[in-house]
C-alpha cells in the first residue's frame, strides 16, 4: 500500500530513541521529509545521518527540551524554515517515572506534566497556524495505556497520559473543520532503553528481582512478549498517513491484548 506520504514533511519528537526513532525510520524509507527532536544533539545528528544515507530523504535535527515554555515555538520555526510547510507531528516525547505513591516527589509529578502532556500541547499549538494555512495536517499523539488502566506504581505517567488522551479526544472535533486529523496511539510494554529502568522502579519493594517482576508483569499480557519499537511505529505511521482519513479524535490500543475492554 503507497501510503502518500513522500515529499510530506514530518517533525517527530522524542526522535532519538525507542518509539520515535522507529516512526523515523518508516517515515524516512517513506521518504518523507523530517526535522527530528530530542534534547540530545549527538544522538539525533547520528540518527539524521543514518536515515539520510539510507533512504536519500531530507532529515534536519533540532535538539531542544520541550518541557521549556518556548521551546515548541524553536520547534515549529526550525521545521517551517527548513522545509516551508509541516504535514505531521508526532508527539513521542517523555517517559515518567513510577514508584511508590507516597515517595514520588512533586517534581517528578511536574516533569511528568510538562514534558509528556503539556509538551505535546504546546506542540500541537505551534504546527496549527501552518496547518490551518494550509487545510491539512495529521497528528498523532503517543499516550502509553496506563492512561486507560492506571498503574499503582506509574501514577505520573498514567496522569499525564490520561490527560492526553482527554487532549486528543476534545481538540479532535475543534480542528477537523480545517482539515487536520488528530489522533493518539496507545503503547503497551515495549522493548525500548526506558525499559529496564521502568523494571527496577516497579520492583521496588516487591520482594523481586527486576527480571523477576518482568517475568511476572508479562503473565499480564496475553501474547507474553514485550513488543518491539517498529510494532508501535507503524500503526503510529498509519495513523500520520492518508490512509487513516476517515479516523479523528480516535486511540488505537497497541498493547498485546493487555488492555481488558471490548474490542
Amino acid at each position: 500500500m503507497d501510503l502518500g506520504l513522500k515529499n510530506k514533511v514530518a517533525i517527530i519528537t522524542g526522535a532519538s530513541q525507542g518509539i520515535g526513532a522507529a516512526c523515523a525510520a518508516i517515515l524516512a524509507e517513506e521518504k518523507a521529509r523530517l526535522l527530528l527532536v530530542s534534547r540530545t544533539a549527538k544522538d539525533l545528528e547520528k540518527l539524521g545521518a543514518k536515515l539520510s544515507k539510507k533512504y536519500g530523504t531530507e532529515v534536519a535535527v533540532f535538539a531542544d527540551d520541550l518541557s521549556e515554555l518556548e521551546a515548541a515555538g524553536r520547534v515549529a520555526d526550525a521545521a517551517e524554515k527548513a522545509f516551508g510547510r509541516i504535514d505531521i507531528l508526532i508527539n513521542s516525547a517523555g517517559s515518567s517515572q513510577g514508584g511508590i505513591f507516597e515517595e514520588i516527589s512533586d517534581e517528578v509529578w511536574d516533569n511528568a506534566l510538562q514534558l509528556k502532556f503539556l509538551g505535546a500541547v504546546r506542540m500541537v499549538r505551534a504546527v496549527l497556524p501552518i496547518m490551518r494555512r494550509q487545510k491539512y495536517g495529521r497528528i498523532v499523539n503517543v499516550a502509553g495505556n496506563t492512561g486507560r488502566q492506571p498503574h499503582p506504581r506509574l501514577l505520573p505517567g498514567s496522569a499525564s497520559n490520561a490527560a492526553l488522551l482527554s487532549f486528543t479526544k476534545g481538540l479532535s472535533e475543534e480542528i477537523m473543520k480545517d482539515g487536520i486529523a488528530l489522533n493518539a496511539l496507545q503503547p503497551g510494554p515495549t522493548q525500548t532503553e526506558h525499559w529496564g529502568r521502568l523494571m527496577e522502579r516497579l520492583a521496588t519493594g516487591s520482594g523481586l528481582t527486576p527480571d523477576q517482576f518482568e517475568v511476572e508483569f508479562m503473565k499480564q499480557i496475553p501474547m507474553a512478549r514485550i513488543a518491539d519499537a517498529m510494532e508501535m511505529a507503524r500503526p503510529v505511521v498509519f495513523l500520520a498517513s492518508d490512509a487513516a482519513s476517515y479516523m479523528t479524535g480516535r486511540s488505537i490500543i497497541v498493547d498485546g491484548g493487555w488492555t481488558k475492554d471490548l474490542a
